[in-house]
């Protein structure tokens, strides 16, 4: 499916993190807090890692496909944290695997700064549009024998 975005128009998916693995790891945390009172110096450490798997309760990704840019964008909550916008000639390639048994990923590797993983966004077609996207500005692709 070829697409040609006119001047304003974008492509925009989100995803969120996954839940039913920070719960357990939550829970986990807490217990283990109730342990380390008694030894003061890891008391910290693990309010530490509790805020940090609380704060990950309300982190949001967006990926964005503009005519000619990718963005990534991290929130928590309303606050961006994080947010990447790279051109086609800043991308080496894309690589299409597979996350698990049901779930796809892809990896935009780029030229500077940290690659962009694409998984568990909505809605799905976002890998359709990002090989898209690389036919498009010939980026290259690599997809693993089990994509």
């Amino acid at each position: 499916m070829a697409y040609l975005l006119k001047e304003g128009d974008f492509m925009l998916f989100k995803a969120t993190a996954q839940k039913t693995v920070v719960y357990p790891l939550l829970l986990l945390n807490t217990l283990l807090l109730i342990q380390a009172v008694q030894h003061k110096e890891l008391a910290f450490l693990h309010l530490l890692a509790i805020l940090c798997l609380f704060l990950s309760l309300f982190l949001r990704y967006e990926f964005q496909i503009d005519r000619d840019t990718l963005t990534y964008r991290i929130y928590i909550l309303w606050f961006k944290v994080y947010a990447k916008t790279v051109k086609p000639r800043d991308i080496k390639r894309i690589v299409f695997k597979r996350l698990s048994w049901k779930s796809k990923l892809a990896v935009v590797k780029v030229e500077n700064g940290w690659n962009m993983r694409i998984a568990l966004f909505s809605p799905p077609n976002v890998f359709k549009e990002l090989e898209t996207f690389a036919h498009e500005y010939d980026v290259d692709i690599q997809k693993t024998a089990d994509y």
